[in-house]
């Protein structure tokens, strides 16, 4: 992420692709009308994240599967549409964002997001770290519309609106406390959860993915492992889990695949073997890694390194 101050105006496409991926991660932007796009861009670092404004003509920003590495911050990334409606896309969702509405992308799978003509719009990226055992809560409302009409949600707005002003005049320590109080209000729009309405079982979830996520590289962590350290049965994590659509050992296995695949495309890991690139993250039975590569992402070890090779050259 970018560090620092960032001022772009009257930016091409281009211009706003290498300033949109040094101040989150790579992406690539395309617009309808290339020759005729301008932008103006602010961004600024804030604590452990960092928000732009971006002011111009309709634009298309992604994060296509060859962008993504395992050298990339993982963050996510939320927007606030001031005016310009627009369309996100991530997995399953795709959904219309209207003027005034929050929406949050997980930047380490592929997404889109298709910004109407005279958008103004604050993008802010925070690393999923720094929101805690809230990531998970806030990474199942991706792609979602959250009106920015009452509540939190219109706290967090207003809040959004003042920094996007004052952009160029973020420096020095205050900019640590203005980034706690952002990844604050985060939590209470997207999580929504006030003290007396927690529910007990998904924070119990979103706790055991962090957990998990934290030691994913241990070959030996699994539903036994993971429920013996929050002083649970297995078969209690099991019917947690049951409520979420997958089981846990099907997270598990999605996670590391996940993160093998960004190492697999990672030019820096080309020396190593997928065995190799697979034991770094707890899979040290490599026989059947290919046939689970090919089922989650339709490809092969080999034929990931291929096709990045290839995107490389071009």
């Amino acid at each position: 992420m970018t560090s620092g101050a960032l001022h772009v105006h009257h930016a091409t496409v281009d211009q706003l692709q290498t300033a949109a991926s040094s101040i989150l991660a790579p992406l690539t932007v395309t617009a309808p009308g290339t020759d005729a796009f301008r932008a103006d861009i602010d961004a600024a670092a804030l604590g452990p994240g960092a928000v732009a404004r971006i002011r111009g003509s309709g634009h298309v920003v992604s994060r296509p599967p060859r962008a993504i590495t395992s050298s990339d911050p993982e963050l996510l990334k939320v927007t606030w549409h001031r005016s310009g409606a627009a369309v996100a896309t991530q997995g399953r969702n795709h959904t219309p964002v209207h003027n005034g509405d929050l929406t949050v992308f997980d930047m380490t799978r592929p997404y889109r997001l298709t910004v109407s003509e005279g958008c103004d719009v604050l993008a802010v990226g925070v690393p999923r770290t720094a929101l805690g055992p809230h990531a998970d809560t806030v990474t199942r409302r991706t792609a979602q519309r959250l009106p920015a009409d009452g509540g939190s949600q219109a706290v967090l707005a207003a809040f959004l609106s003042g920094l996007g002003r004052h952009l160029d005049e973020l420096a020095g320590p205050a900019d640590g406390h203005l980034g706690d109080a952002l990844v604050s209000l985060l939590i209470a729009a997207f999580a929504d959860r006030a003290p007396g309405h927690v529910d007990m079982a998904t924070d119990l979830v979103d706790r055991i993915r962090v957990y998990a996520r934290a030691n994913i590289a241990d070959p030996s962590l699994c539903v036994d492992s993971v429920a013996a350290a929050h002083g649970i049965s297995a078969r209690h994590l099991h019917r947690l889990f049951r409520r979420t659509g997958i089981s846990f050992a099907a997270w598990l296995r999605n996670e590391r695949l996940d993160r093998i695949r960004r190492d697999l495309l990672d030019p820096a890991h080309s020396g190593r073997t997928a065995a190799a690139v697979a034991a770094r993250w707890g899979i040290h039975d490599p026989r059947h890694l290919g046939r689970a590569l090919k089922t989650r992402y339709g490809q092969t070890a080999r034929e990931l390194r291929e096709a990045a090779g290839q995107s490389r050259v071009r």
